[in-house]
């Protein structure tokens, strides 16, 4: 791909942007309202940045600076901690997403996209993917996850929608969603006190009732977090998965050709991909003392950008990194999901969910591709995540 190519497609990170990362991995920068502040781009120094706790996500958001969902709440969600209580909190969760328990889930997240490919075959083309399998498939399991009611998922999913929004709805409107979800979250959490199940929250209930290991308000915050966290960034991946490989025609073959390669190919999507477009994105960070990165004194109480979808096309970690390569050797070493203590949660479940429908994409849709130019795919703008507002294919 070329990169006149790839920034014409929204899937991609303009070349424009992808030479401003390269300038220099650590280094300081101005904001528009002419704030101060660093970005790190290569990978080793990312990686630094996420694992060493004097730069601290509880500091960003003390400085004012922390973005994100988790940013809207009133009472700070995982992500704005930093251990021991970060450490506390994920501990509560980590054993839902264990290993074990997501390879027990593959039976269930393969029968749930056979039932939403089903009626798209049967129609026959052309198809919006984006409607009918992207964005249904993790909402679906991450509300099975929690005990989340069927009849309350498109609800939910259009208060998400408001609360990540940042210009697309006008902010009383957002701020309103998010009132109207965690007052939901509230209240679903008294019915399962009333009629427990085998649900995740039902989890953290037990936790905060029998072991007083959470707050209420920490126990509400944390189930919006994981519905949050849970349905739109997999969605978007999923999409923009599907429009690389059709616009890159020779691996969408080989993956064809030998379907093992899908593994692969899923990391090789999240190395490529970006969620957004805003080239000081990523996880922001501030410094509680005088930090060294890579010869460079970055200042107490500075806030600091680390940029891991740089990282991800850093060349020193990712030889020819613009090239998109589902037989990529190596390409399971991205950041995509974060890093060390703040790595995502549900990182294996992404993946799965991933690798189970760009599977079973390609087996019941022979010749897919899109009916509209890459540059044309429609995307949702004004959000914290570029998602795909369509996904027009045919086959």
């Amino acid at each position: 791909m070329t990169a006149e190519h790839a920034d014409r497609s929204g899937y991609t990170t303009p070349a424009a942007v992808r030479e401003l990362w390269r300038q220099a991995p650590v280094r300081a920068f101005t904001t528009e309202s002419g704030e101060r502040r660093w970005l790190v781009t290569g990978m080793e120094q990312v990686r630094a940045v996420m694992a060493d706790p004097r730069f601290s996500r509880a500091e960003a958001r003390r400085l004012g600076a922390a973005i994100g969902p988790a940013a809207v709440f009133r009472n700070t969600g995982i992500n704005d901690l930093d251990p021991p209580e970060h450490t506390r909190l994920r501990r509560l969760v980590a054993g839902a997403f264990s290993a074990r328990r997501i390879r027990a889930l593959r039976p269930r997240v393969q029968q749930i996209t056979a039932e939403l490919i089903a009626p798209l075959a049967a129609a026959g083309p052309p198809a919006d993917l984006a409607a009918g399998l992207c964005y249904p498939l993790p909402v679906t399991v991450i509300c099975e996850i929690l005990g989340v009611p069927d009849e309350d998922r498109e609800r939910f999913r259009g208060w998400a929608e408001r609360v990540v929004s940042t210009g697309a709805y006008p902010p009383e409107e957002a701020l309103a969603a998010l009132k109207a979800m965690v007052g939901y979250m509230a209240e679903l959490v008294e019915a399962k006190r009333r009629d427990p199940d085998e649900s995740l929250l039902q989890d953290l209930i037990t936790a905060r009732d029998e072991r007083d290991r959470l707050s209420e308000d920490e126990l509400v915050t944390l189930g919006c977090g994981l519905l949050l966290a849970g349905g739109e960034s997999t969605a978007t991946m999923l999409g923009k998965g599907l429009v690389a490989l059709m616009d890159n025609p020779g691996q969408l073959a080989l993956l064809r050709s030998d379907p093992s390669l899908v593994p692969s190919a899923v990391d090789e999507v999240l190395r490529y991909a970006t969620l957004g477009v805003h080239p000081y994105g990523g996880h922001i960070r501030a410094t509680v003392g005088d930090v060294d990165l890579d010869g460079t004194t970055i200042p107490a109480h500075s806030v600091v950008h680390a940029c891991l979808p740089a990282a991800n096309l850093d060349p020193k970690a990712f030889p020819d990194p613009d090239r998109f390569d589902v037989t990529r050797e190596g390409a399971a070493d991205h950041v995509a999901f974060g890093y060390a203590m703040h790595r995502c949660l549900g990182a294996q479940l992404a993946k799965l969910e991933l690798e189970v429908a760009i599977g079973a994409v390609l087996a019941a849709f022979p010749g897919l591709r899109l009916t509209v130019p890459v540059e044309d795919v429609p995307y949702k703008h004004g959000f914290l995540i570029t998602g795909l507002r369509a996904l027009p294919v045919t086959w």
